[in-house]
């Protein structure tokens, strides 16, 4: 219930917009309520009428009731129109305006949140949890609010007219209510059970369509389809014993609604036909129980319905609780880099209570080019992570020109740190887009020499439209050494004073390496630069190589001296160089 009223508390988003459409969905309930109150005047005159035995003639008040009761019926459905423009209008500004705070959340999230899950299931949390909060607030703002306030002004208005009638129906609304809220308890709990099968579908689903070329390479269709069709029937069985549990639920709903018809239905012919009460009040009860039936009958409809979606809701404000693990402290001011020298004083760094850094120490002057080597494991991506502050060091501190990078902006600290990866991962837009990607205020001609210093530029003016061609999502029409040049010129458009090469040549064939160390050293002339690599043709020109194992440094040195020391950068270098492994 918390969590309800708390969806209900995100229309204060859109407030002016929000009040005016309830006050229109309000104005459709009043047209409503006044309706049957007419009728009953008309069939009282008619019955007066036929009393008196003037039915040749038509009095007057019945051109002015009927001249109202038309008044009314074209009113509400000019209101009716009216409250649906404006509830389309606040249906989608309200929804935009929640993607936005979701949205910007989720960039707000640290690294270590999308490590932890997948694309699909956020991708389904986001898309689902936002549809489902806007029409959740709809209907119970805009449906629900002016049903409840139709049904107990319908009930008063019949009690103060006849008690037995007022009763009748006052009695079967509880009923109904409590009826509903029986089954209710047992519907969520396999909602809930369904929702999280039809997350792990759409993470199988965004999984599969990802590494769709691993899929065919191994032949391995079969093995993912029935993976994919075994959840599938999970999710099916699931939704089939919340429906049948449904259908018992209704069951008995609609009996209490038959038996409250079926008891004014038949009191009202017999005390009509007996004279005990007008034929415009049976008129009356029979109208406002129908008409209150239908929006009970609605209104349970609907609290099902939110209850469905709360669990999706659920999802989406668990995200909004998670902090950032890594905030900026209050009036942390942006960085300022002169030369760029950096400086690791004690750091140590733990991953689900396994250290990873154990107090390291290292310095990079500035401008000078400092190479990472080890085993897989060693802790040379974490480095550079915290330098990054993509992770947080439990203790010691990362200085860049005398600045503790815990106390800037991480904007500000990440705008001046250029980061080119083993995986370039590149935007389904133009060429000339994804290089501007840092600078997005570039001219064409600073894209063309970023480029050309890359060594891209021959190539993009092969592609079909030059600079203008789409690379499709994640670079998939460019090769690899194609995409890793268009990575480089992004760093070299962006011009960063420090520069973080994390594998950027691991994967790519001899040719493209060697293409691309030459626009790699371009990029490194004058820069801070932190290069990782196991190729060790990569570092070799580095001012500085450290040796790194179990997350400590083991060797530190020249390339010239680390090969003389025949530790293990030597046994390293001797197996490359070799052309074989050992």
């Amino acid at each position: 219930m918390r969590d309800f009223w708390r969806a209900l508390r995100f229309a204060s988003v859109n407030k002016k917009l929000t009040i005016i459409a309830i006050g229109s969905s309000l104005l459709v309930t009043a047209f409503e309520l006044v309706q049957p109150l007419v009728f009953k005047s008309l069939f009282d005159l008619i019955e007066k009428n036929l009393k008196n035995g003037t039915v040749g003639t038509v009095p007057a008040s019945f051109w002015y009731l009927f001249a109202l009761f038309a008044a009314v019926t074209l009113m509400q459905h000019f209101a009716g129109q009216l409250s649906f423009y404006i509830t389309v209008i606040w249906y989608n500004k309200t929804r935009e305006a929640l993607s936005k705070i979701v949205y910007a959340h989720l960039e707000s999230l640290s690294l270590s949140y999308f490590e932890n899950n997948s694309t699909g299931k956020i991708k389904e949390r986001i898309d689902k949890g936002i549809w489902e909060l806007t029409d959740i607030m709809e209907t119970t703002l805009l449906d629900i609010v002016p049903q409840v306030i139709f049904i107990v002004v319908a009930s008063t208005i019949l009690f103060s007219v006849n008690k037995i009638f007022g009763l009748i129906l006052m009695s079967s609304i509880p009923l109904f209510v409590i009826i509903s809220l029986k089954y209710s308890k047992q519907l969520i709990s396999i909602q809930d059970t369904f929702r999280d099968s039809i997350e792990k579908l759409s993470g199988m689903m965004t999984e599969s369509i990802i590494n769709i070329k691993t899929i065919k390479s191994y032949a391995t269709e079969d093995r993912h389809y029935n993976r994919f069709s075994k959840q599938l029937l999970d999710g099916v069985v699931k939704d089939i014993a919340y429906f049948t549990k449904r259908i018992f639920m209704n069951f008995f709903r609609i009996l209490t609604m038959d038996f409250a018809q079926l008891a004014i239905l038949g009191l009202g012919i017999y005390w009509t036909l007996t004279g005990q009460i007008t034929l415009g009040t049976f008129t009356l009860a029979w109208q406002y129980t129908n008409r209150s039936m239908q929006p009970l009958w609605q209104l349970t409809r609907q609290l099902d319905n939110i209850q469905r979606r709360m669990r999706s809701v659920k999802r989406v404000f668990e995200l909004i609780d998670t902090d950032p693990e890594i905030n900026d402290i209050p009036n942390a001011k942006n960085i300022k880099i002169k030369g760029g020298a950096i400086s690791f004083d004690n750091v140590t760094f733990s991953y689900k209570d396994k250290a990873v850094i154990k107090n390291l120490s290292l310095k990079v002057p500035a401008g000078k080019v400092l190479a990472i080597v080890g085993k897989s494991g060693s802790g040379k991506t974490t480095l550079v992570k915290l330098l990054t502050r993509f992770y947080e060091q439990g203790s010691g501190n990362i200085t860049i020109d005398r600045q503790d990078i815990k106390k800037v902006t991480q904007r500000s600290l990440r705008k001046n740190i250029g980061v080119v990866l083993q995986d370039s991962i590149l935007f389904n837009d133009s060429a000339a887009n994804n290089i501007a990607y840092g600078k997005v205020t570039a001219k064409q001609s600073e894209i063309v020499a970023a480029a050309k210093a890359a060594n891209a530029h021959d190539f993009i003016q092969k592609l079909p439209e030059g600079y203008k061609t789409l690379v499709g999502e994640r670079g998939v029409k460019l090769s690899g050494g194609e995409q890793q040049r268009i990575n480089i010129a992004r760093a070299i458009l962006k011009n960063p004073p420090i520069l973080v090469l994390d594998e950027a040549t691991s994967s790519l064939d001899s040719e493209s390496e060697q293409l691309i160390q030459t626009a790699l050293w371009k990029l490194i002339e004058g820069r801070t630069t932190i290069i990782i690599a196991h190729r060790l043709s990569t570092v070799m020109k580095a001012d500085l190589i450290v040796v790194m194992d179990k997350g400590k440094i083991s060797e530190m040195g020249t390339h010239k001296d680390l090969v003389q020391q025949k530790g293990i950068y030597s046994k390293l270098f001797e197996i490359q160089s070799g052309g074989y492994l050992k």
